[in-house]
């Protein structure tokens, strides 16, 4: 699991080392409502994770602080609209993970589940029944798709087969529309030889080939691989196009651009890239707006103001932009200038 940190969890790691350093900023301006700016698209919903200068993790539905605990760990999270409930994770003391229900209206917060798994890339099901998150454990090399059962408070591997110790998920998303899911999946051995051949001439690492699949629980159909770095992917509604940021690395410099796949030709094409008012992040976060006409994604505006930790690490203020596919033009879509926006989802 150390080489694939190394490797295709970059994006994990950098999302985390950002919040990590800010939790302990010397700057504790205290926000206002004023402070977060948000226009989005055609009347879509963000939910958005971030860290602010309170030191605290603050989750926004819009321009809402819906819930604030703590910084624990990377945060992943889901929000059930319909009963006002967040499904978030959080560690320990003994970096234990924790899996949380809070009541938004009576403001009740339960622990679902906690065990020595790590989990991320959390979803609800379309009925609302099911939390979907990707799992590593720590006595495994892989990471795996799990589902959790709401009602009986167990979880289920999904993908791959539990004796598989060779195929790997980087990153799944999933189509709450379709009740579908689309996966980057990768060889662990593969990845491992690639890492040690890199470490041996002292250089930059060769991308392990992403395989892309696609269907529904443990059914997956294979759609194309690349033998690129990929940190991220989403689907449209229709389960027809692709979303996924991939980036080249050059020494310390790295380059990202978001890439759409057709599912059905399994053609892709470069969609966004820098641009003179922002500079695209390697974990871009790229989704479709609810209509299918905008693509959010996640930048440095030109400029962004740093925040800086007492051992001196900085880290740059995170923008949500929107792309709009038809007019070809660029929209900041939320920011807010006293944190870190660790991760958003389109939610509506």
């Amino acid at each position: 699991m150390k080489k694939r940190i190394l490797l295709l969890l970059t994006v994990v790691i950098a999302a985390a080392a950002a919040g990590f350093a800010f939790y302990a900023a010397k700057d504790k301006g205290h926000e206002s409502a004023a402070d977060v700016s948000v226009h989005t698209e055609s009347g879509d919903q963000l939910l958005v994770s971030i860290t602010n200068t309170d030191l605290k993790t603050k989750y926004y539905e819009n321009d809402k602080v819906i819930h604030e605990d703590k910084l624990t760990g990377y945060p992943a999270f889901a929000l059930d609209q319909k009963q006002q409930v967040l499904y978030y994770t959080g560690n320990n003391d003994q970096n234990e993970m924790r899996l949380f229900k809070l009541d938004l209206k009576s403001n009740k917060k339960t622990i679902l589940y906690k065990g020595e798994e790590s989990a991320d890339s959390l979803f609800l099901s379309k009925d609302r029944s099911t939390i979907y998150f990707r799992l590593g454990k720590a006595d495994e090399s892989n990471f795996r798709i799990a589902s959790f059962d709401l009602k009986t408070k167990k979880y289920t591997n999904l993908y791959p087969a539990a004796n598989d110790q060779d195929d790997s998920v980087s990153g799944f998303f999933y189509n709450k529309k379709s009740d579908s899911f689309a996966l980057l999946h990768y060889s662990v051995e593969e990845d491992y030889k690639k890492t040690d051949e890199a470490n041996e001439k002292g250089i930059d690492p060769e991308p392990t080939t992403i395989h892309f699949a696609a269907g529904h629980q443990n059914k997956f159909a294979e759609l194309k691989s690349l033998d690129q770095f990929i940190s991220d992917l989403a689907v449209s509604d229709d389960d027809k196009q692709i979303l996924f940021t991939s980036y080249t690395q050059k020494g310390t410099e790295q380059t990202a651009a978001v890439q759409m796949l057709n599912a059905d030709t399994k053609k892709y094409e470069t969609i966004i890239t820098n641009q003179k008012s922002f500079k695209l992040l390697i974990d871009a976060q790229p989704q479709f707006s609810a209509d299918g006409k905008s693509i959010y994604f996640l930048a440095e505006a030109k400029g962004a103001k740093k925040l800086k930790d007492e051992t001196g690490r900085e880290a740059k203020v995170r923008t949500i932009y929107s792309y709009n596919l038809e007019n070809k033009t660029f929209k900041k879509v939320w920011e807010n200038p006293n944190g870190i926006i660790n991760s958003f989802s389109v939610i509506n």
